[in-house]
């Protein structure tokens, strides 16, 4: 994750959305169910996925599944995305390396505003509480969040301006909103956070968030590319 905390650091503005496992499930097949249940993926919703993974620009970086894990998914993920500069893990931030995130993200960010975009249930708060200046916060509903992506899209950017970092907790629709926005305006960072902050704005931890590298936590058969 060294790029992502450089980037951040240097204020040089990027997007960063991951294609994992659900995500690609939702671009190999249509009409299932991802994200923790949370998202029934449509032939709309599956279609801008594709065009989210196939996008390509100087500082967007895309996410892909770990080949050891889900190797079906990442083949199909470097075949959509090709020859890419800006290639990268989808849990560049979480597994091995979510303690660093935690611990490092906060000093990263400074005081840079930051609009967070999540689910219903997510607690902002605790983030402020961690130091980051989040000045807007817009809550969606946790399920099928890609019915309200209109709305989002169109409405969220009067909230933002250059150089803020806007972060989305929102299933799929985050990749896709990363894509979006970060084309349009370049000059603004925006991160796919997944669950990242989960353990914090939701007291939910999943094994993502244990943080292997720095804790020595060790899972049954950890997998050597991703854990």
């Amino acid at each position: 994750m060294d790029w992502f905390i450089e980037k951040l650091q240097g204020s040089i503005p990027f997007g960063y959305a991951r294609f994992n496992d659900g995500e690609m499930m939702g671009i190999d097949k249509v009409n299932t169910i991802v994200a923790r249940g949370d998202q029934f993926v449509d032939q709309n919703l599956s279609n801008a996925l594709k065009e989210a993974i196939q996008h390509k620009q100087k500082n967007y970086y895309i996410g892909i599944p770990c080949s050891i894990c889900y190797p079906h998914y990442s083949a199909l993920a470097k075949e959509l995305v090709g020859d890419y500069e800006f290639i990268t893990s989808a849990v560049a931030t979480t597994n091995r390396n979510w303690k660093k995130f935690i611990d490092t993200f906060p000093t990263a960010v400074k005081e840079r505003r930051i609009i967070w975009i999540g689910g219903v249930d997510q607690n902002t708060d605790a983030l402020k509480d961690m130091g980051l200046n989040i000045v807007n916060t817009v809550k969606v509903p946790n399920q099928n969040s890609w019915v309200y992506y209109e709305q989002i899209k169109e409405k969220v950017p009067n909230l933002f301006q250059e150089g803020d970092l806007v972060g989305i907790s929102l299933g799929p629709t985050a990749r896709v909103l990363v894509r979006e926005w970060f084309e349009e305006y370049p000059d603004t960072t925006f991160v796919d956070f997944g669950s990242n902050f989960d353990p914090y704005t939701r007291n939910v931890k999943h094994n993502c968030h244990k943080g292997w590298e720095e804790t020595g936590f060790n899972l049954t058969k950890p997998c050597s590319e991703c854990n």
